[in-house]
């Protein structure tokens, strides 16, 4: 009997072990998930933001009428999200607004024209969630509505999501202004740094035109558009 009990008491004691041991994970895990959403700043970081990749022609030479976006809405992540002009800060870096709002990088393509169309969003930013949080989960064939200042919607069809590093990015898929009309969804992902408060890849997501809806009776703005 008392070698029984000894036996018990043993697995009593490695299994109050193991139940510790979930316990210490899994509050690690949110206190590491809780720090990357509440940082100061999480700065997107996308090189090589530029308007005259090799092989491509500035738009400005084209004799084109532009829309610019002004709304995102991505039923599959429940996002709805006003879009504003940006272009490069002082570094070369592709400039991107806060969380409340997609950046569209006004020195590429646009809606309806050849070329890339390109929205950048923040994971988070300002201990706020950001409106591409989601986007690492977005599918291939899920729909984009991307809504111009004309009120016209033009709709896309996701066709890859991939995950470059941020010395990566295929430029010349990415900054051009010709061949076929692709929108480009980029954010930050992959693994977190939290030492520089940054993640180390990109994630983009590519998506094809399938059709255009007319305008409506109500665009969404923003105030600095």
């Amino acid at each position: 009997m008392p070698r029984y009990r000894r036996k018990s008491g043993t697995r009593k004691f490695f299994g109050f072990l193991t139940f510790v041991g979930f316990v210490v994970f899994a509050v690690a895990g949110v206190m590491v998930l809780r720090n990357v959403i509440n940082g100061d700043g999480v700065v997107l970081v996308v090189s090589n933001a530029s308007g005259e990749t090799p092989n491509t022609i500035p738009l400005d030479a084209l004799d084109v009428e532009r829309r610019s976006p002004r709304a995102l809405q991505i039923g599959d992540l429940r996002l709805e999200s006003p879009v504003r002009s940006v272009g490069l800060e002082e570094d070369g870096q592709l400039e991107v607004p806060d969380e409340t709002e997609v950046g569209w990088y006004e020195y590429g393509s646009a809606p309806g024209l050849p070329g890339s169309t390109v929205l950048a969003g923040h994971v988070s930013w300002n201990r706020t969630v950001g409106p591409f949080h989601q986007l690492g989960n977005l599918e291939p064939g899920a729909q984009v509505d991307v809504i111009a200042d004309d009120g016209t919607t033009r709709v896309y069809q996701v066709v890859e999501r991939a995950v470059y590093d941020k010395d990566e990015l295929p430029t010349d898929r990415i900054w051009r202004t010709t061949g076929d009309e692709t929108l480009v969804l980029i954010t930050c992902g992959g693994s977190y740094n939290p030492d520089i408060r940054r993640y180390r890849q990109n994630i983009v997501v590519y998506a094809v035109p399938i059709s255009e809806l007319p305008a409506t009776s109500s665009v969404p703005t923003t105030e600095s558009a």
